[in-house]
């Protein structure tokens, strides 16, 4: 995958790719060209992206060659930048988002931009297809129903206890969410909260990325030392930041003397963020007093 923002995907980002010879990974495959419209091009397509979502996620590049080896066996390097003609950008990627609308079941969310500004025209298709909360997605084209994920060296289908494994585990990352809502909002009922709170009742927003239950996942929050600013709690007038167990940790200077704030904000390091402000109601109050 490309260690980029989607939206800031741009033309140096493609030519770096060739410049360092970035090879394919489970979440990196390259294309010389668009799906055609036969059945067993749009199958195949189908059962590519797919394959993406039903495992980690990852980036396919359309309009790249691959590279080849002495006996004509793909090495899964980039050799050079092909433009796609023949078609606009804006036609591929709704022909593309068409096909995969009517074949995955439930519905693959993908995004998907045509990059130009090479040399001789044309454009590379950059499809990034997330890994799925709703995973598996089943391929259903032609009455074929098929399940397919990916390792390092390309898709494969499912066996049938590999897709009973999948269900249950969609059901186990639900569950894993559920049961850290649970967990937080028992506990900031009960005080047990990085920094004593002051009042009641308290305001308590959860922002909870999908990744953040899947096994292994983490965030580095160290870097947070220098920006703090950037989570800041709601309503704040001040601002102290701290590296803890959990996470980073930011928080309103004290109100009156004593230990208690009256908000903070919490990066746990699976990539949640936990705001709770204990005292809006009186400071709105006090502002609407001092109008």
């Amino acid at each position: 995958m490309i260690n980029k923002s989607f939206d800031q995907i741009g033309k140096e980002d493609i030519e770096a790719l060739i410049a360092e010879q970035r090879a394919e990974i489970k979440t990196l495959e390259y294309k010389l060209e668009l799906p055609g419209g036969s059945d067993g091009q749009v199958k195949e397509f189908l059962a590519d992206v797919s394959s993406f979502g039903n495992a980690a996620g990852g980036d396919i590049i359309y309009g790249v060659k691959a590279e080849l080896d002495d006996r004509g066996k793909p090495t899964g390097k980039p050799e050079e930048i092909v433009p796609i003609t023949g078609s606009t950008g804006d036609e591929a990627v709704l022909r593309l988002e068409s096909m995969i609308r009517d074949g995955t079941d439930p519905r693959l969310r993908v995004q998907a931009k045509a990059v130009d500004g090479f040399e001789g025209g044309g454009f590379v298709l950059v499809l990034r297809v997330p890994r799925s909360l709703s995973a598996p997605h089943m391929v259903k084209f032609r009455n074929t129903s098929r399940f397919y994920a990916r390792t390092s060296a390309g898709k494969y289908q499912l066996d049938v206890a590999e897709i009973r494994n999948a269900f249950v585990g969609a059901e186990a990352h639900t569950e894993r969410l559920r049961r850290f809502l649970d967990d937080r909002r028992a506990k900031i009922l009960a005080d047990e909260t990085p920094m004593p709170l002051m009042a009641r009742p308290r305001i308590v927003l959860h922002l909870l990325p999908l990744a953040s239950f899947a096994p292994g996942y983490s965030v580095d929050v160290v870097p947070l030392r220098n920006r703090p600013e950037v989570l800041r709690p709601i309503g704040s007038f001040g601002l102290s930041p701290r590296i803890g167990f959990d996470g980073f940790l930011t928080h309103s200077a004290p109100i009156e003397d004593g230990p208690e704030v009256p908000c903070y904000a919490m990066l746990f390091r699976n990539g949640v963020i936990e705001a709770v402000n204990d005292c809006f109601k009186r400071r709105c109050f006090r502002r609407q007093r001092s109008r």
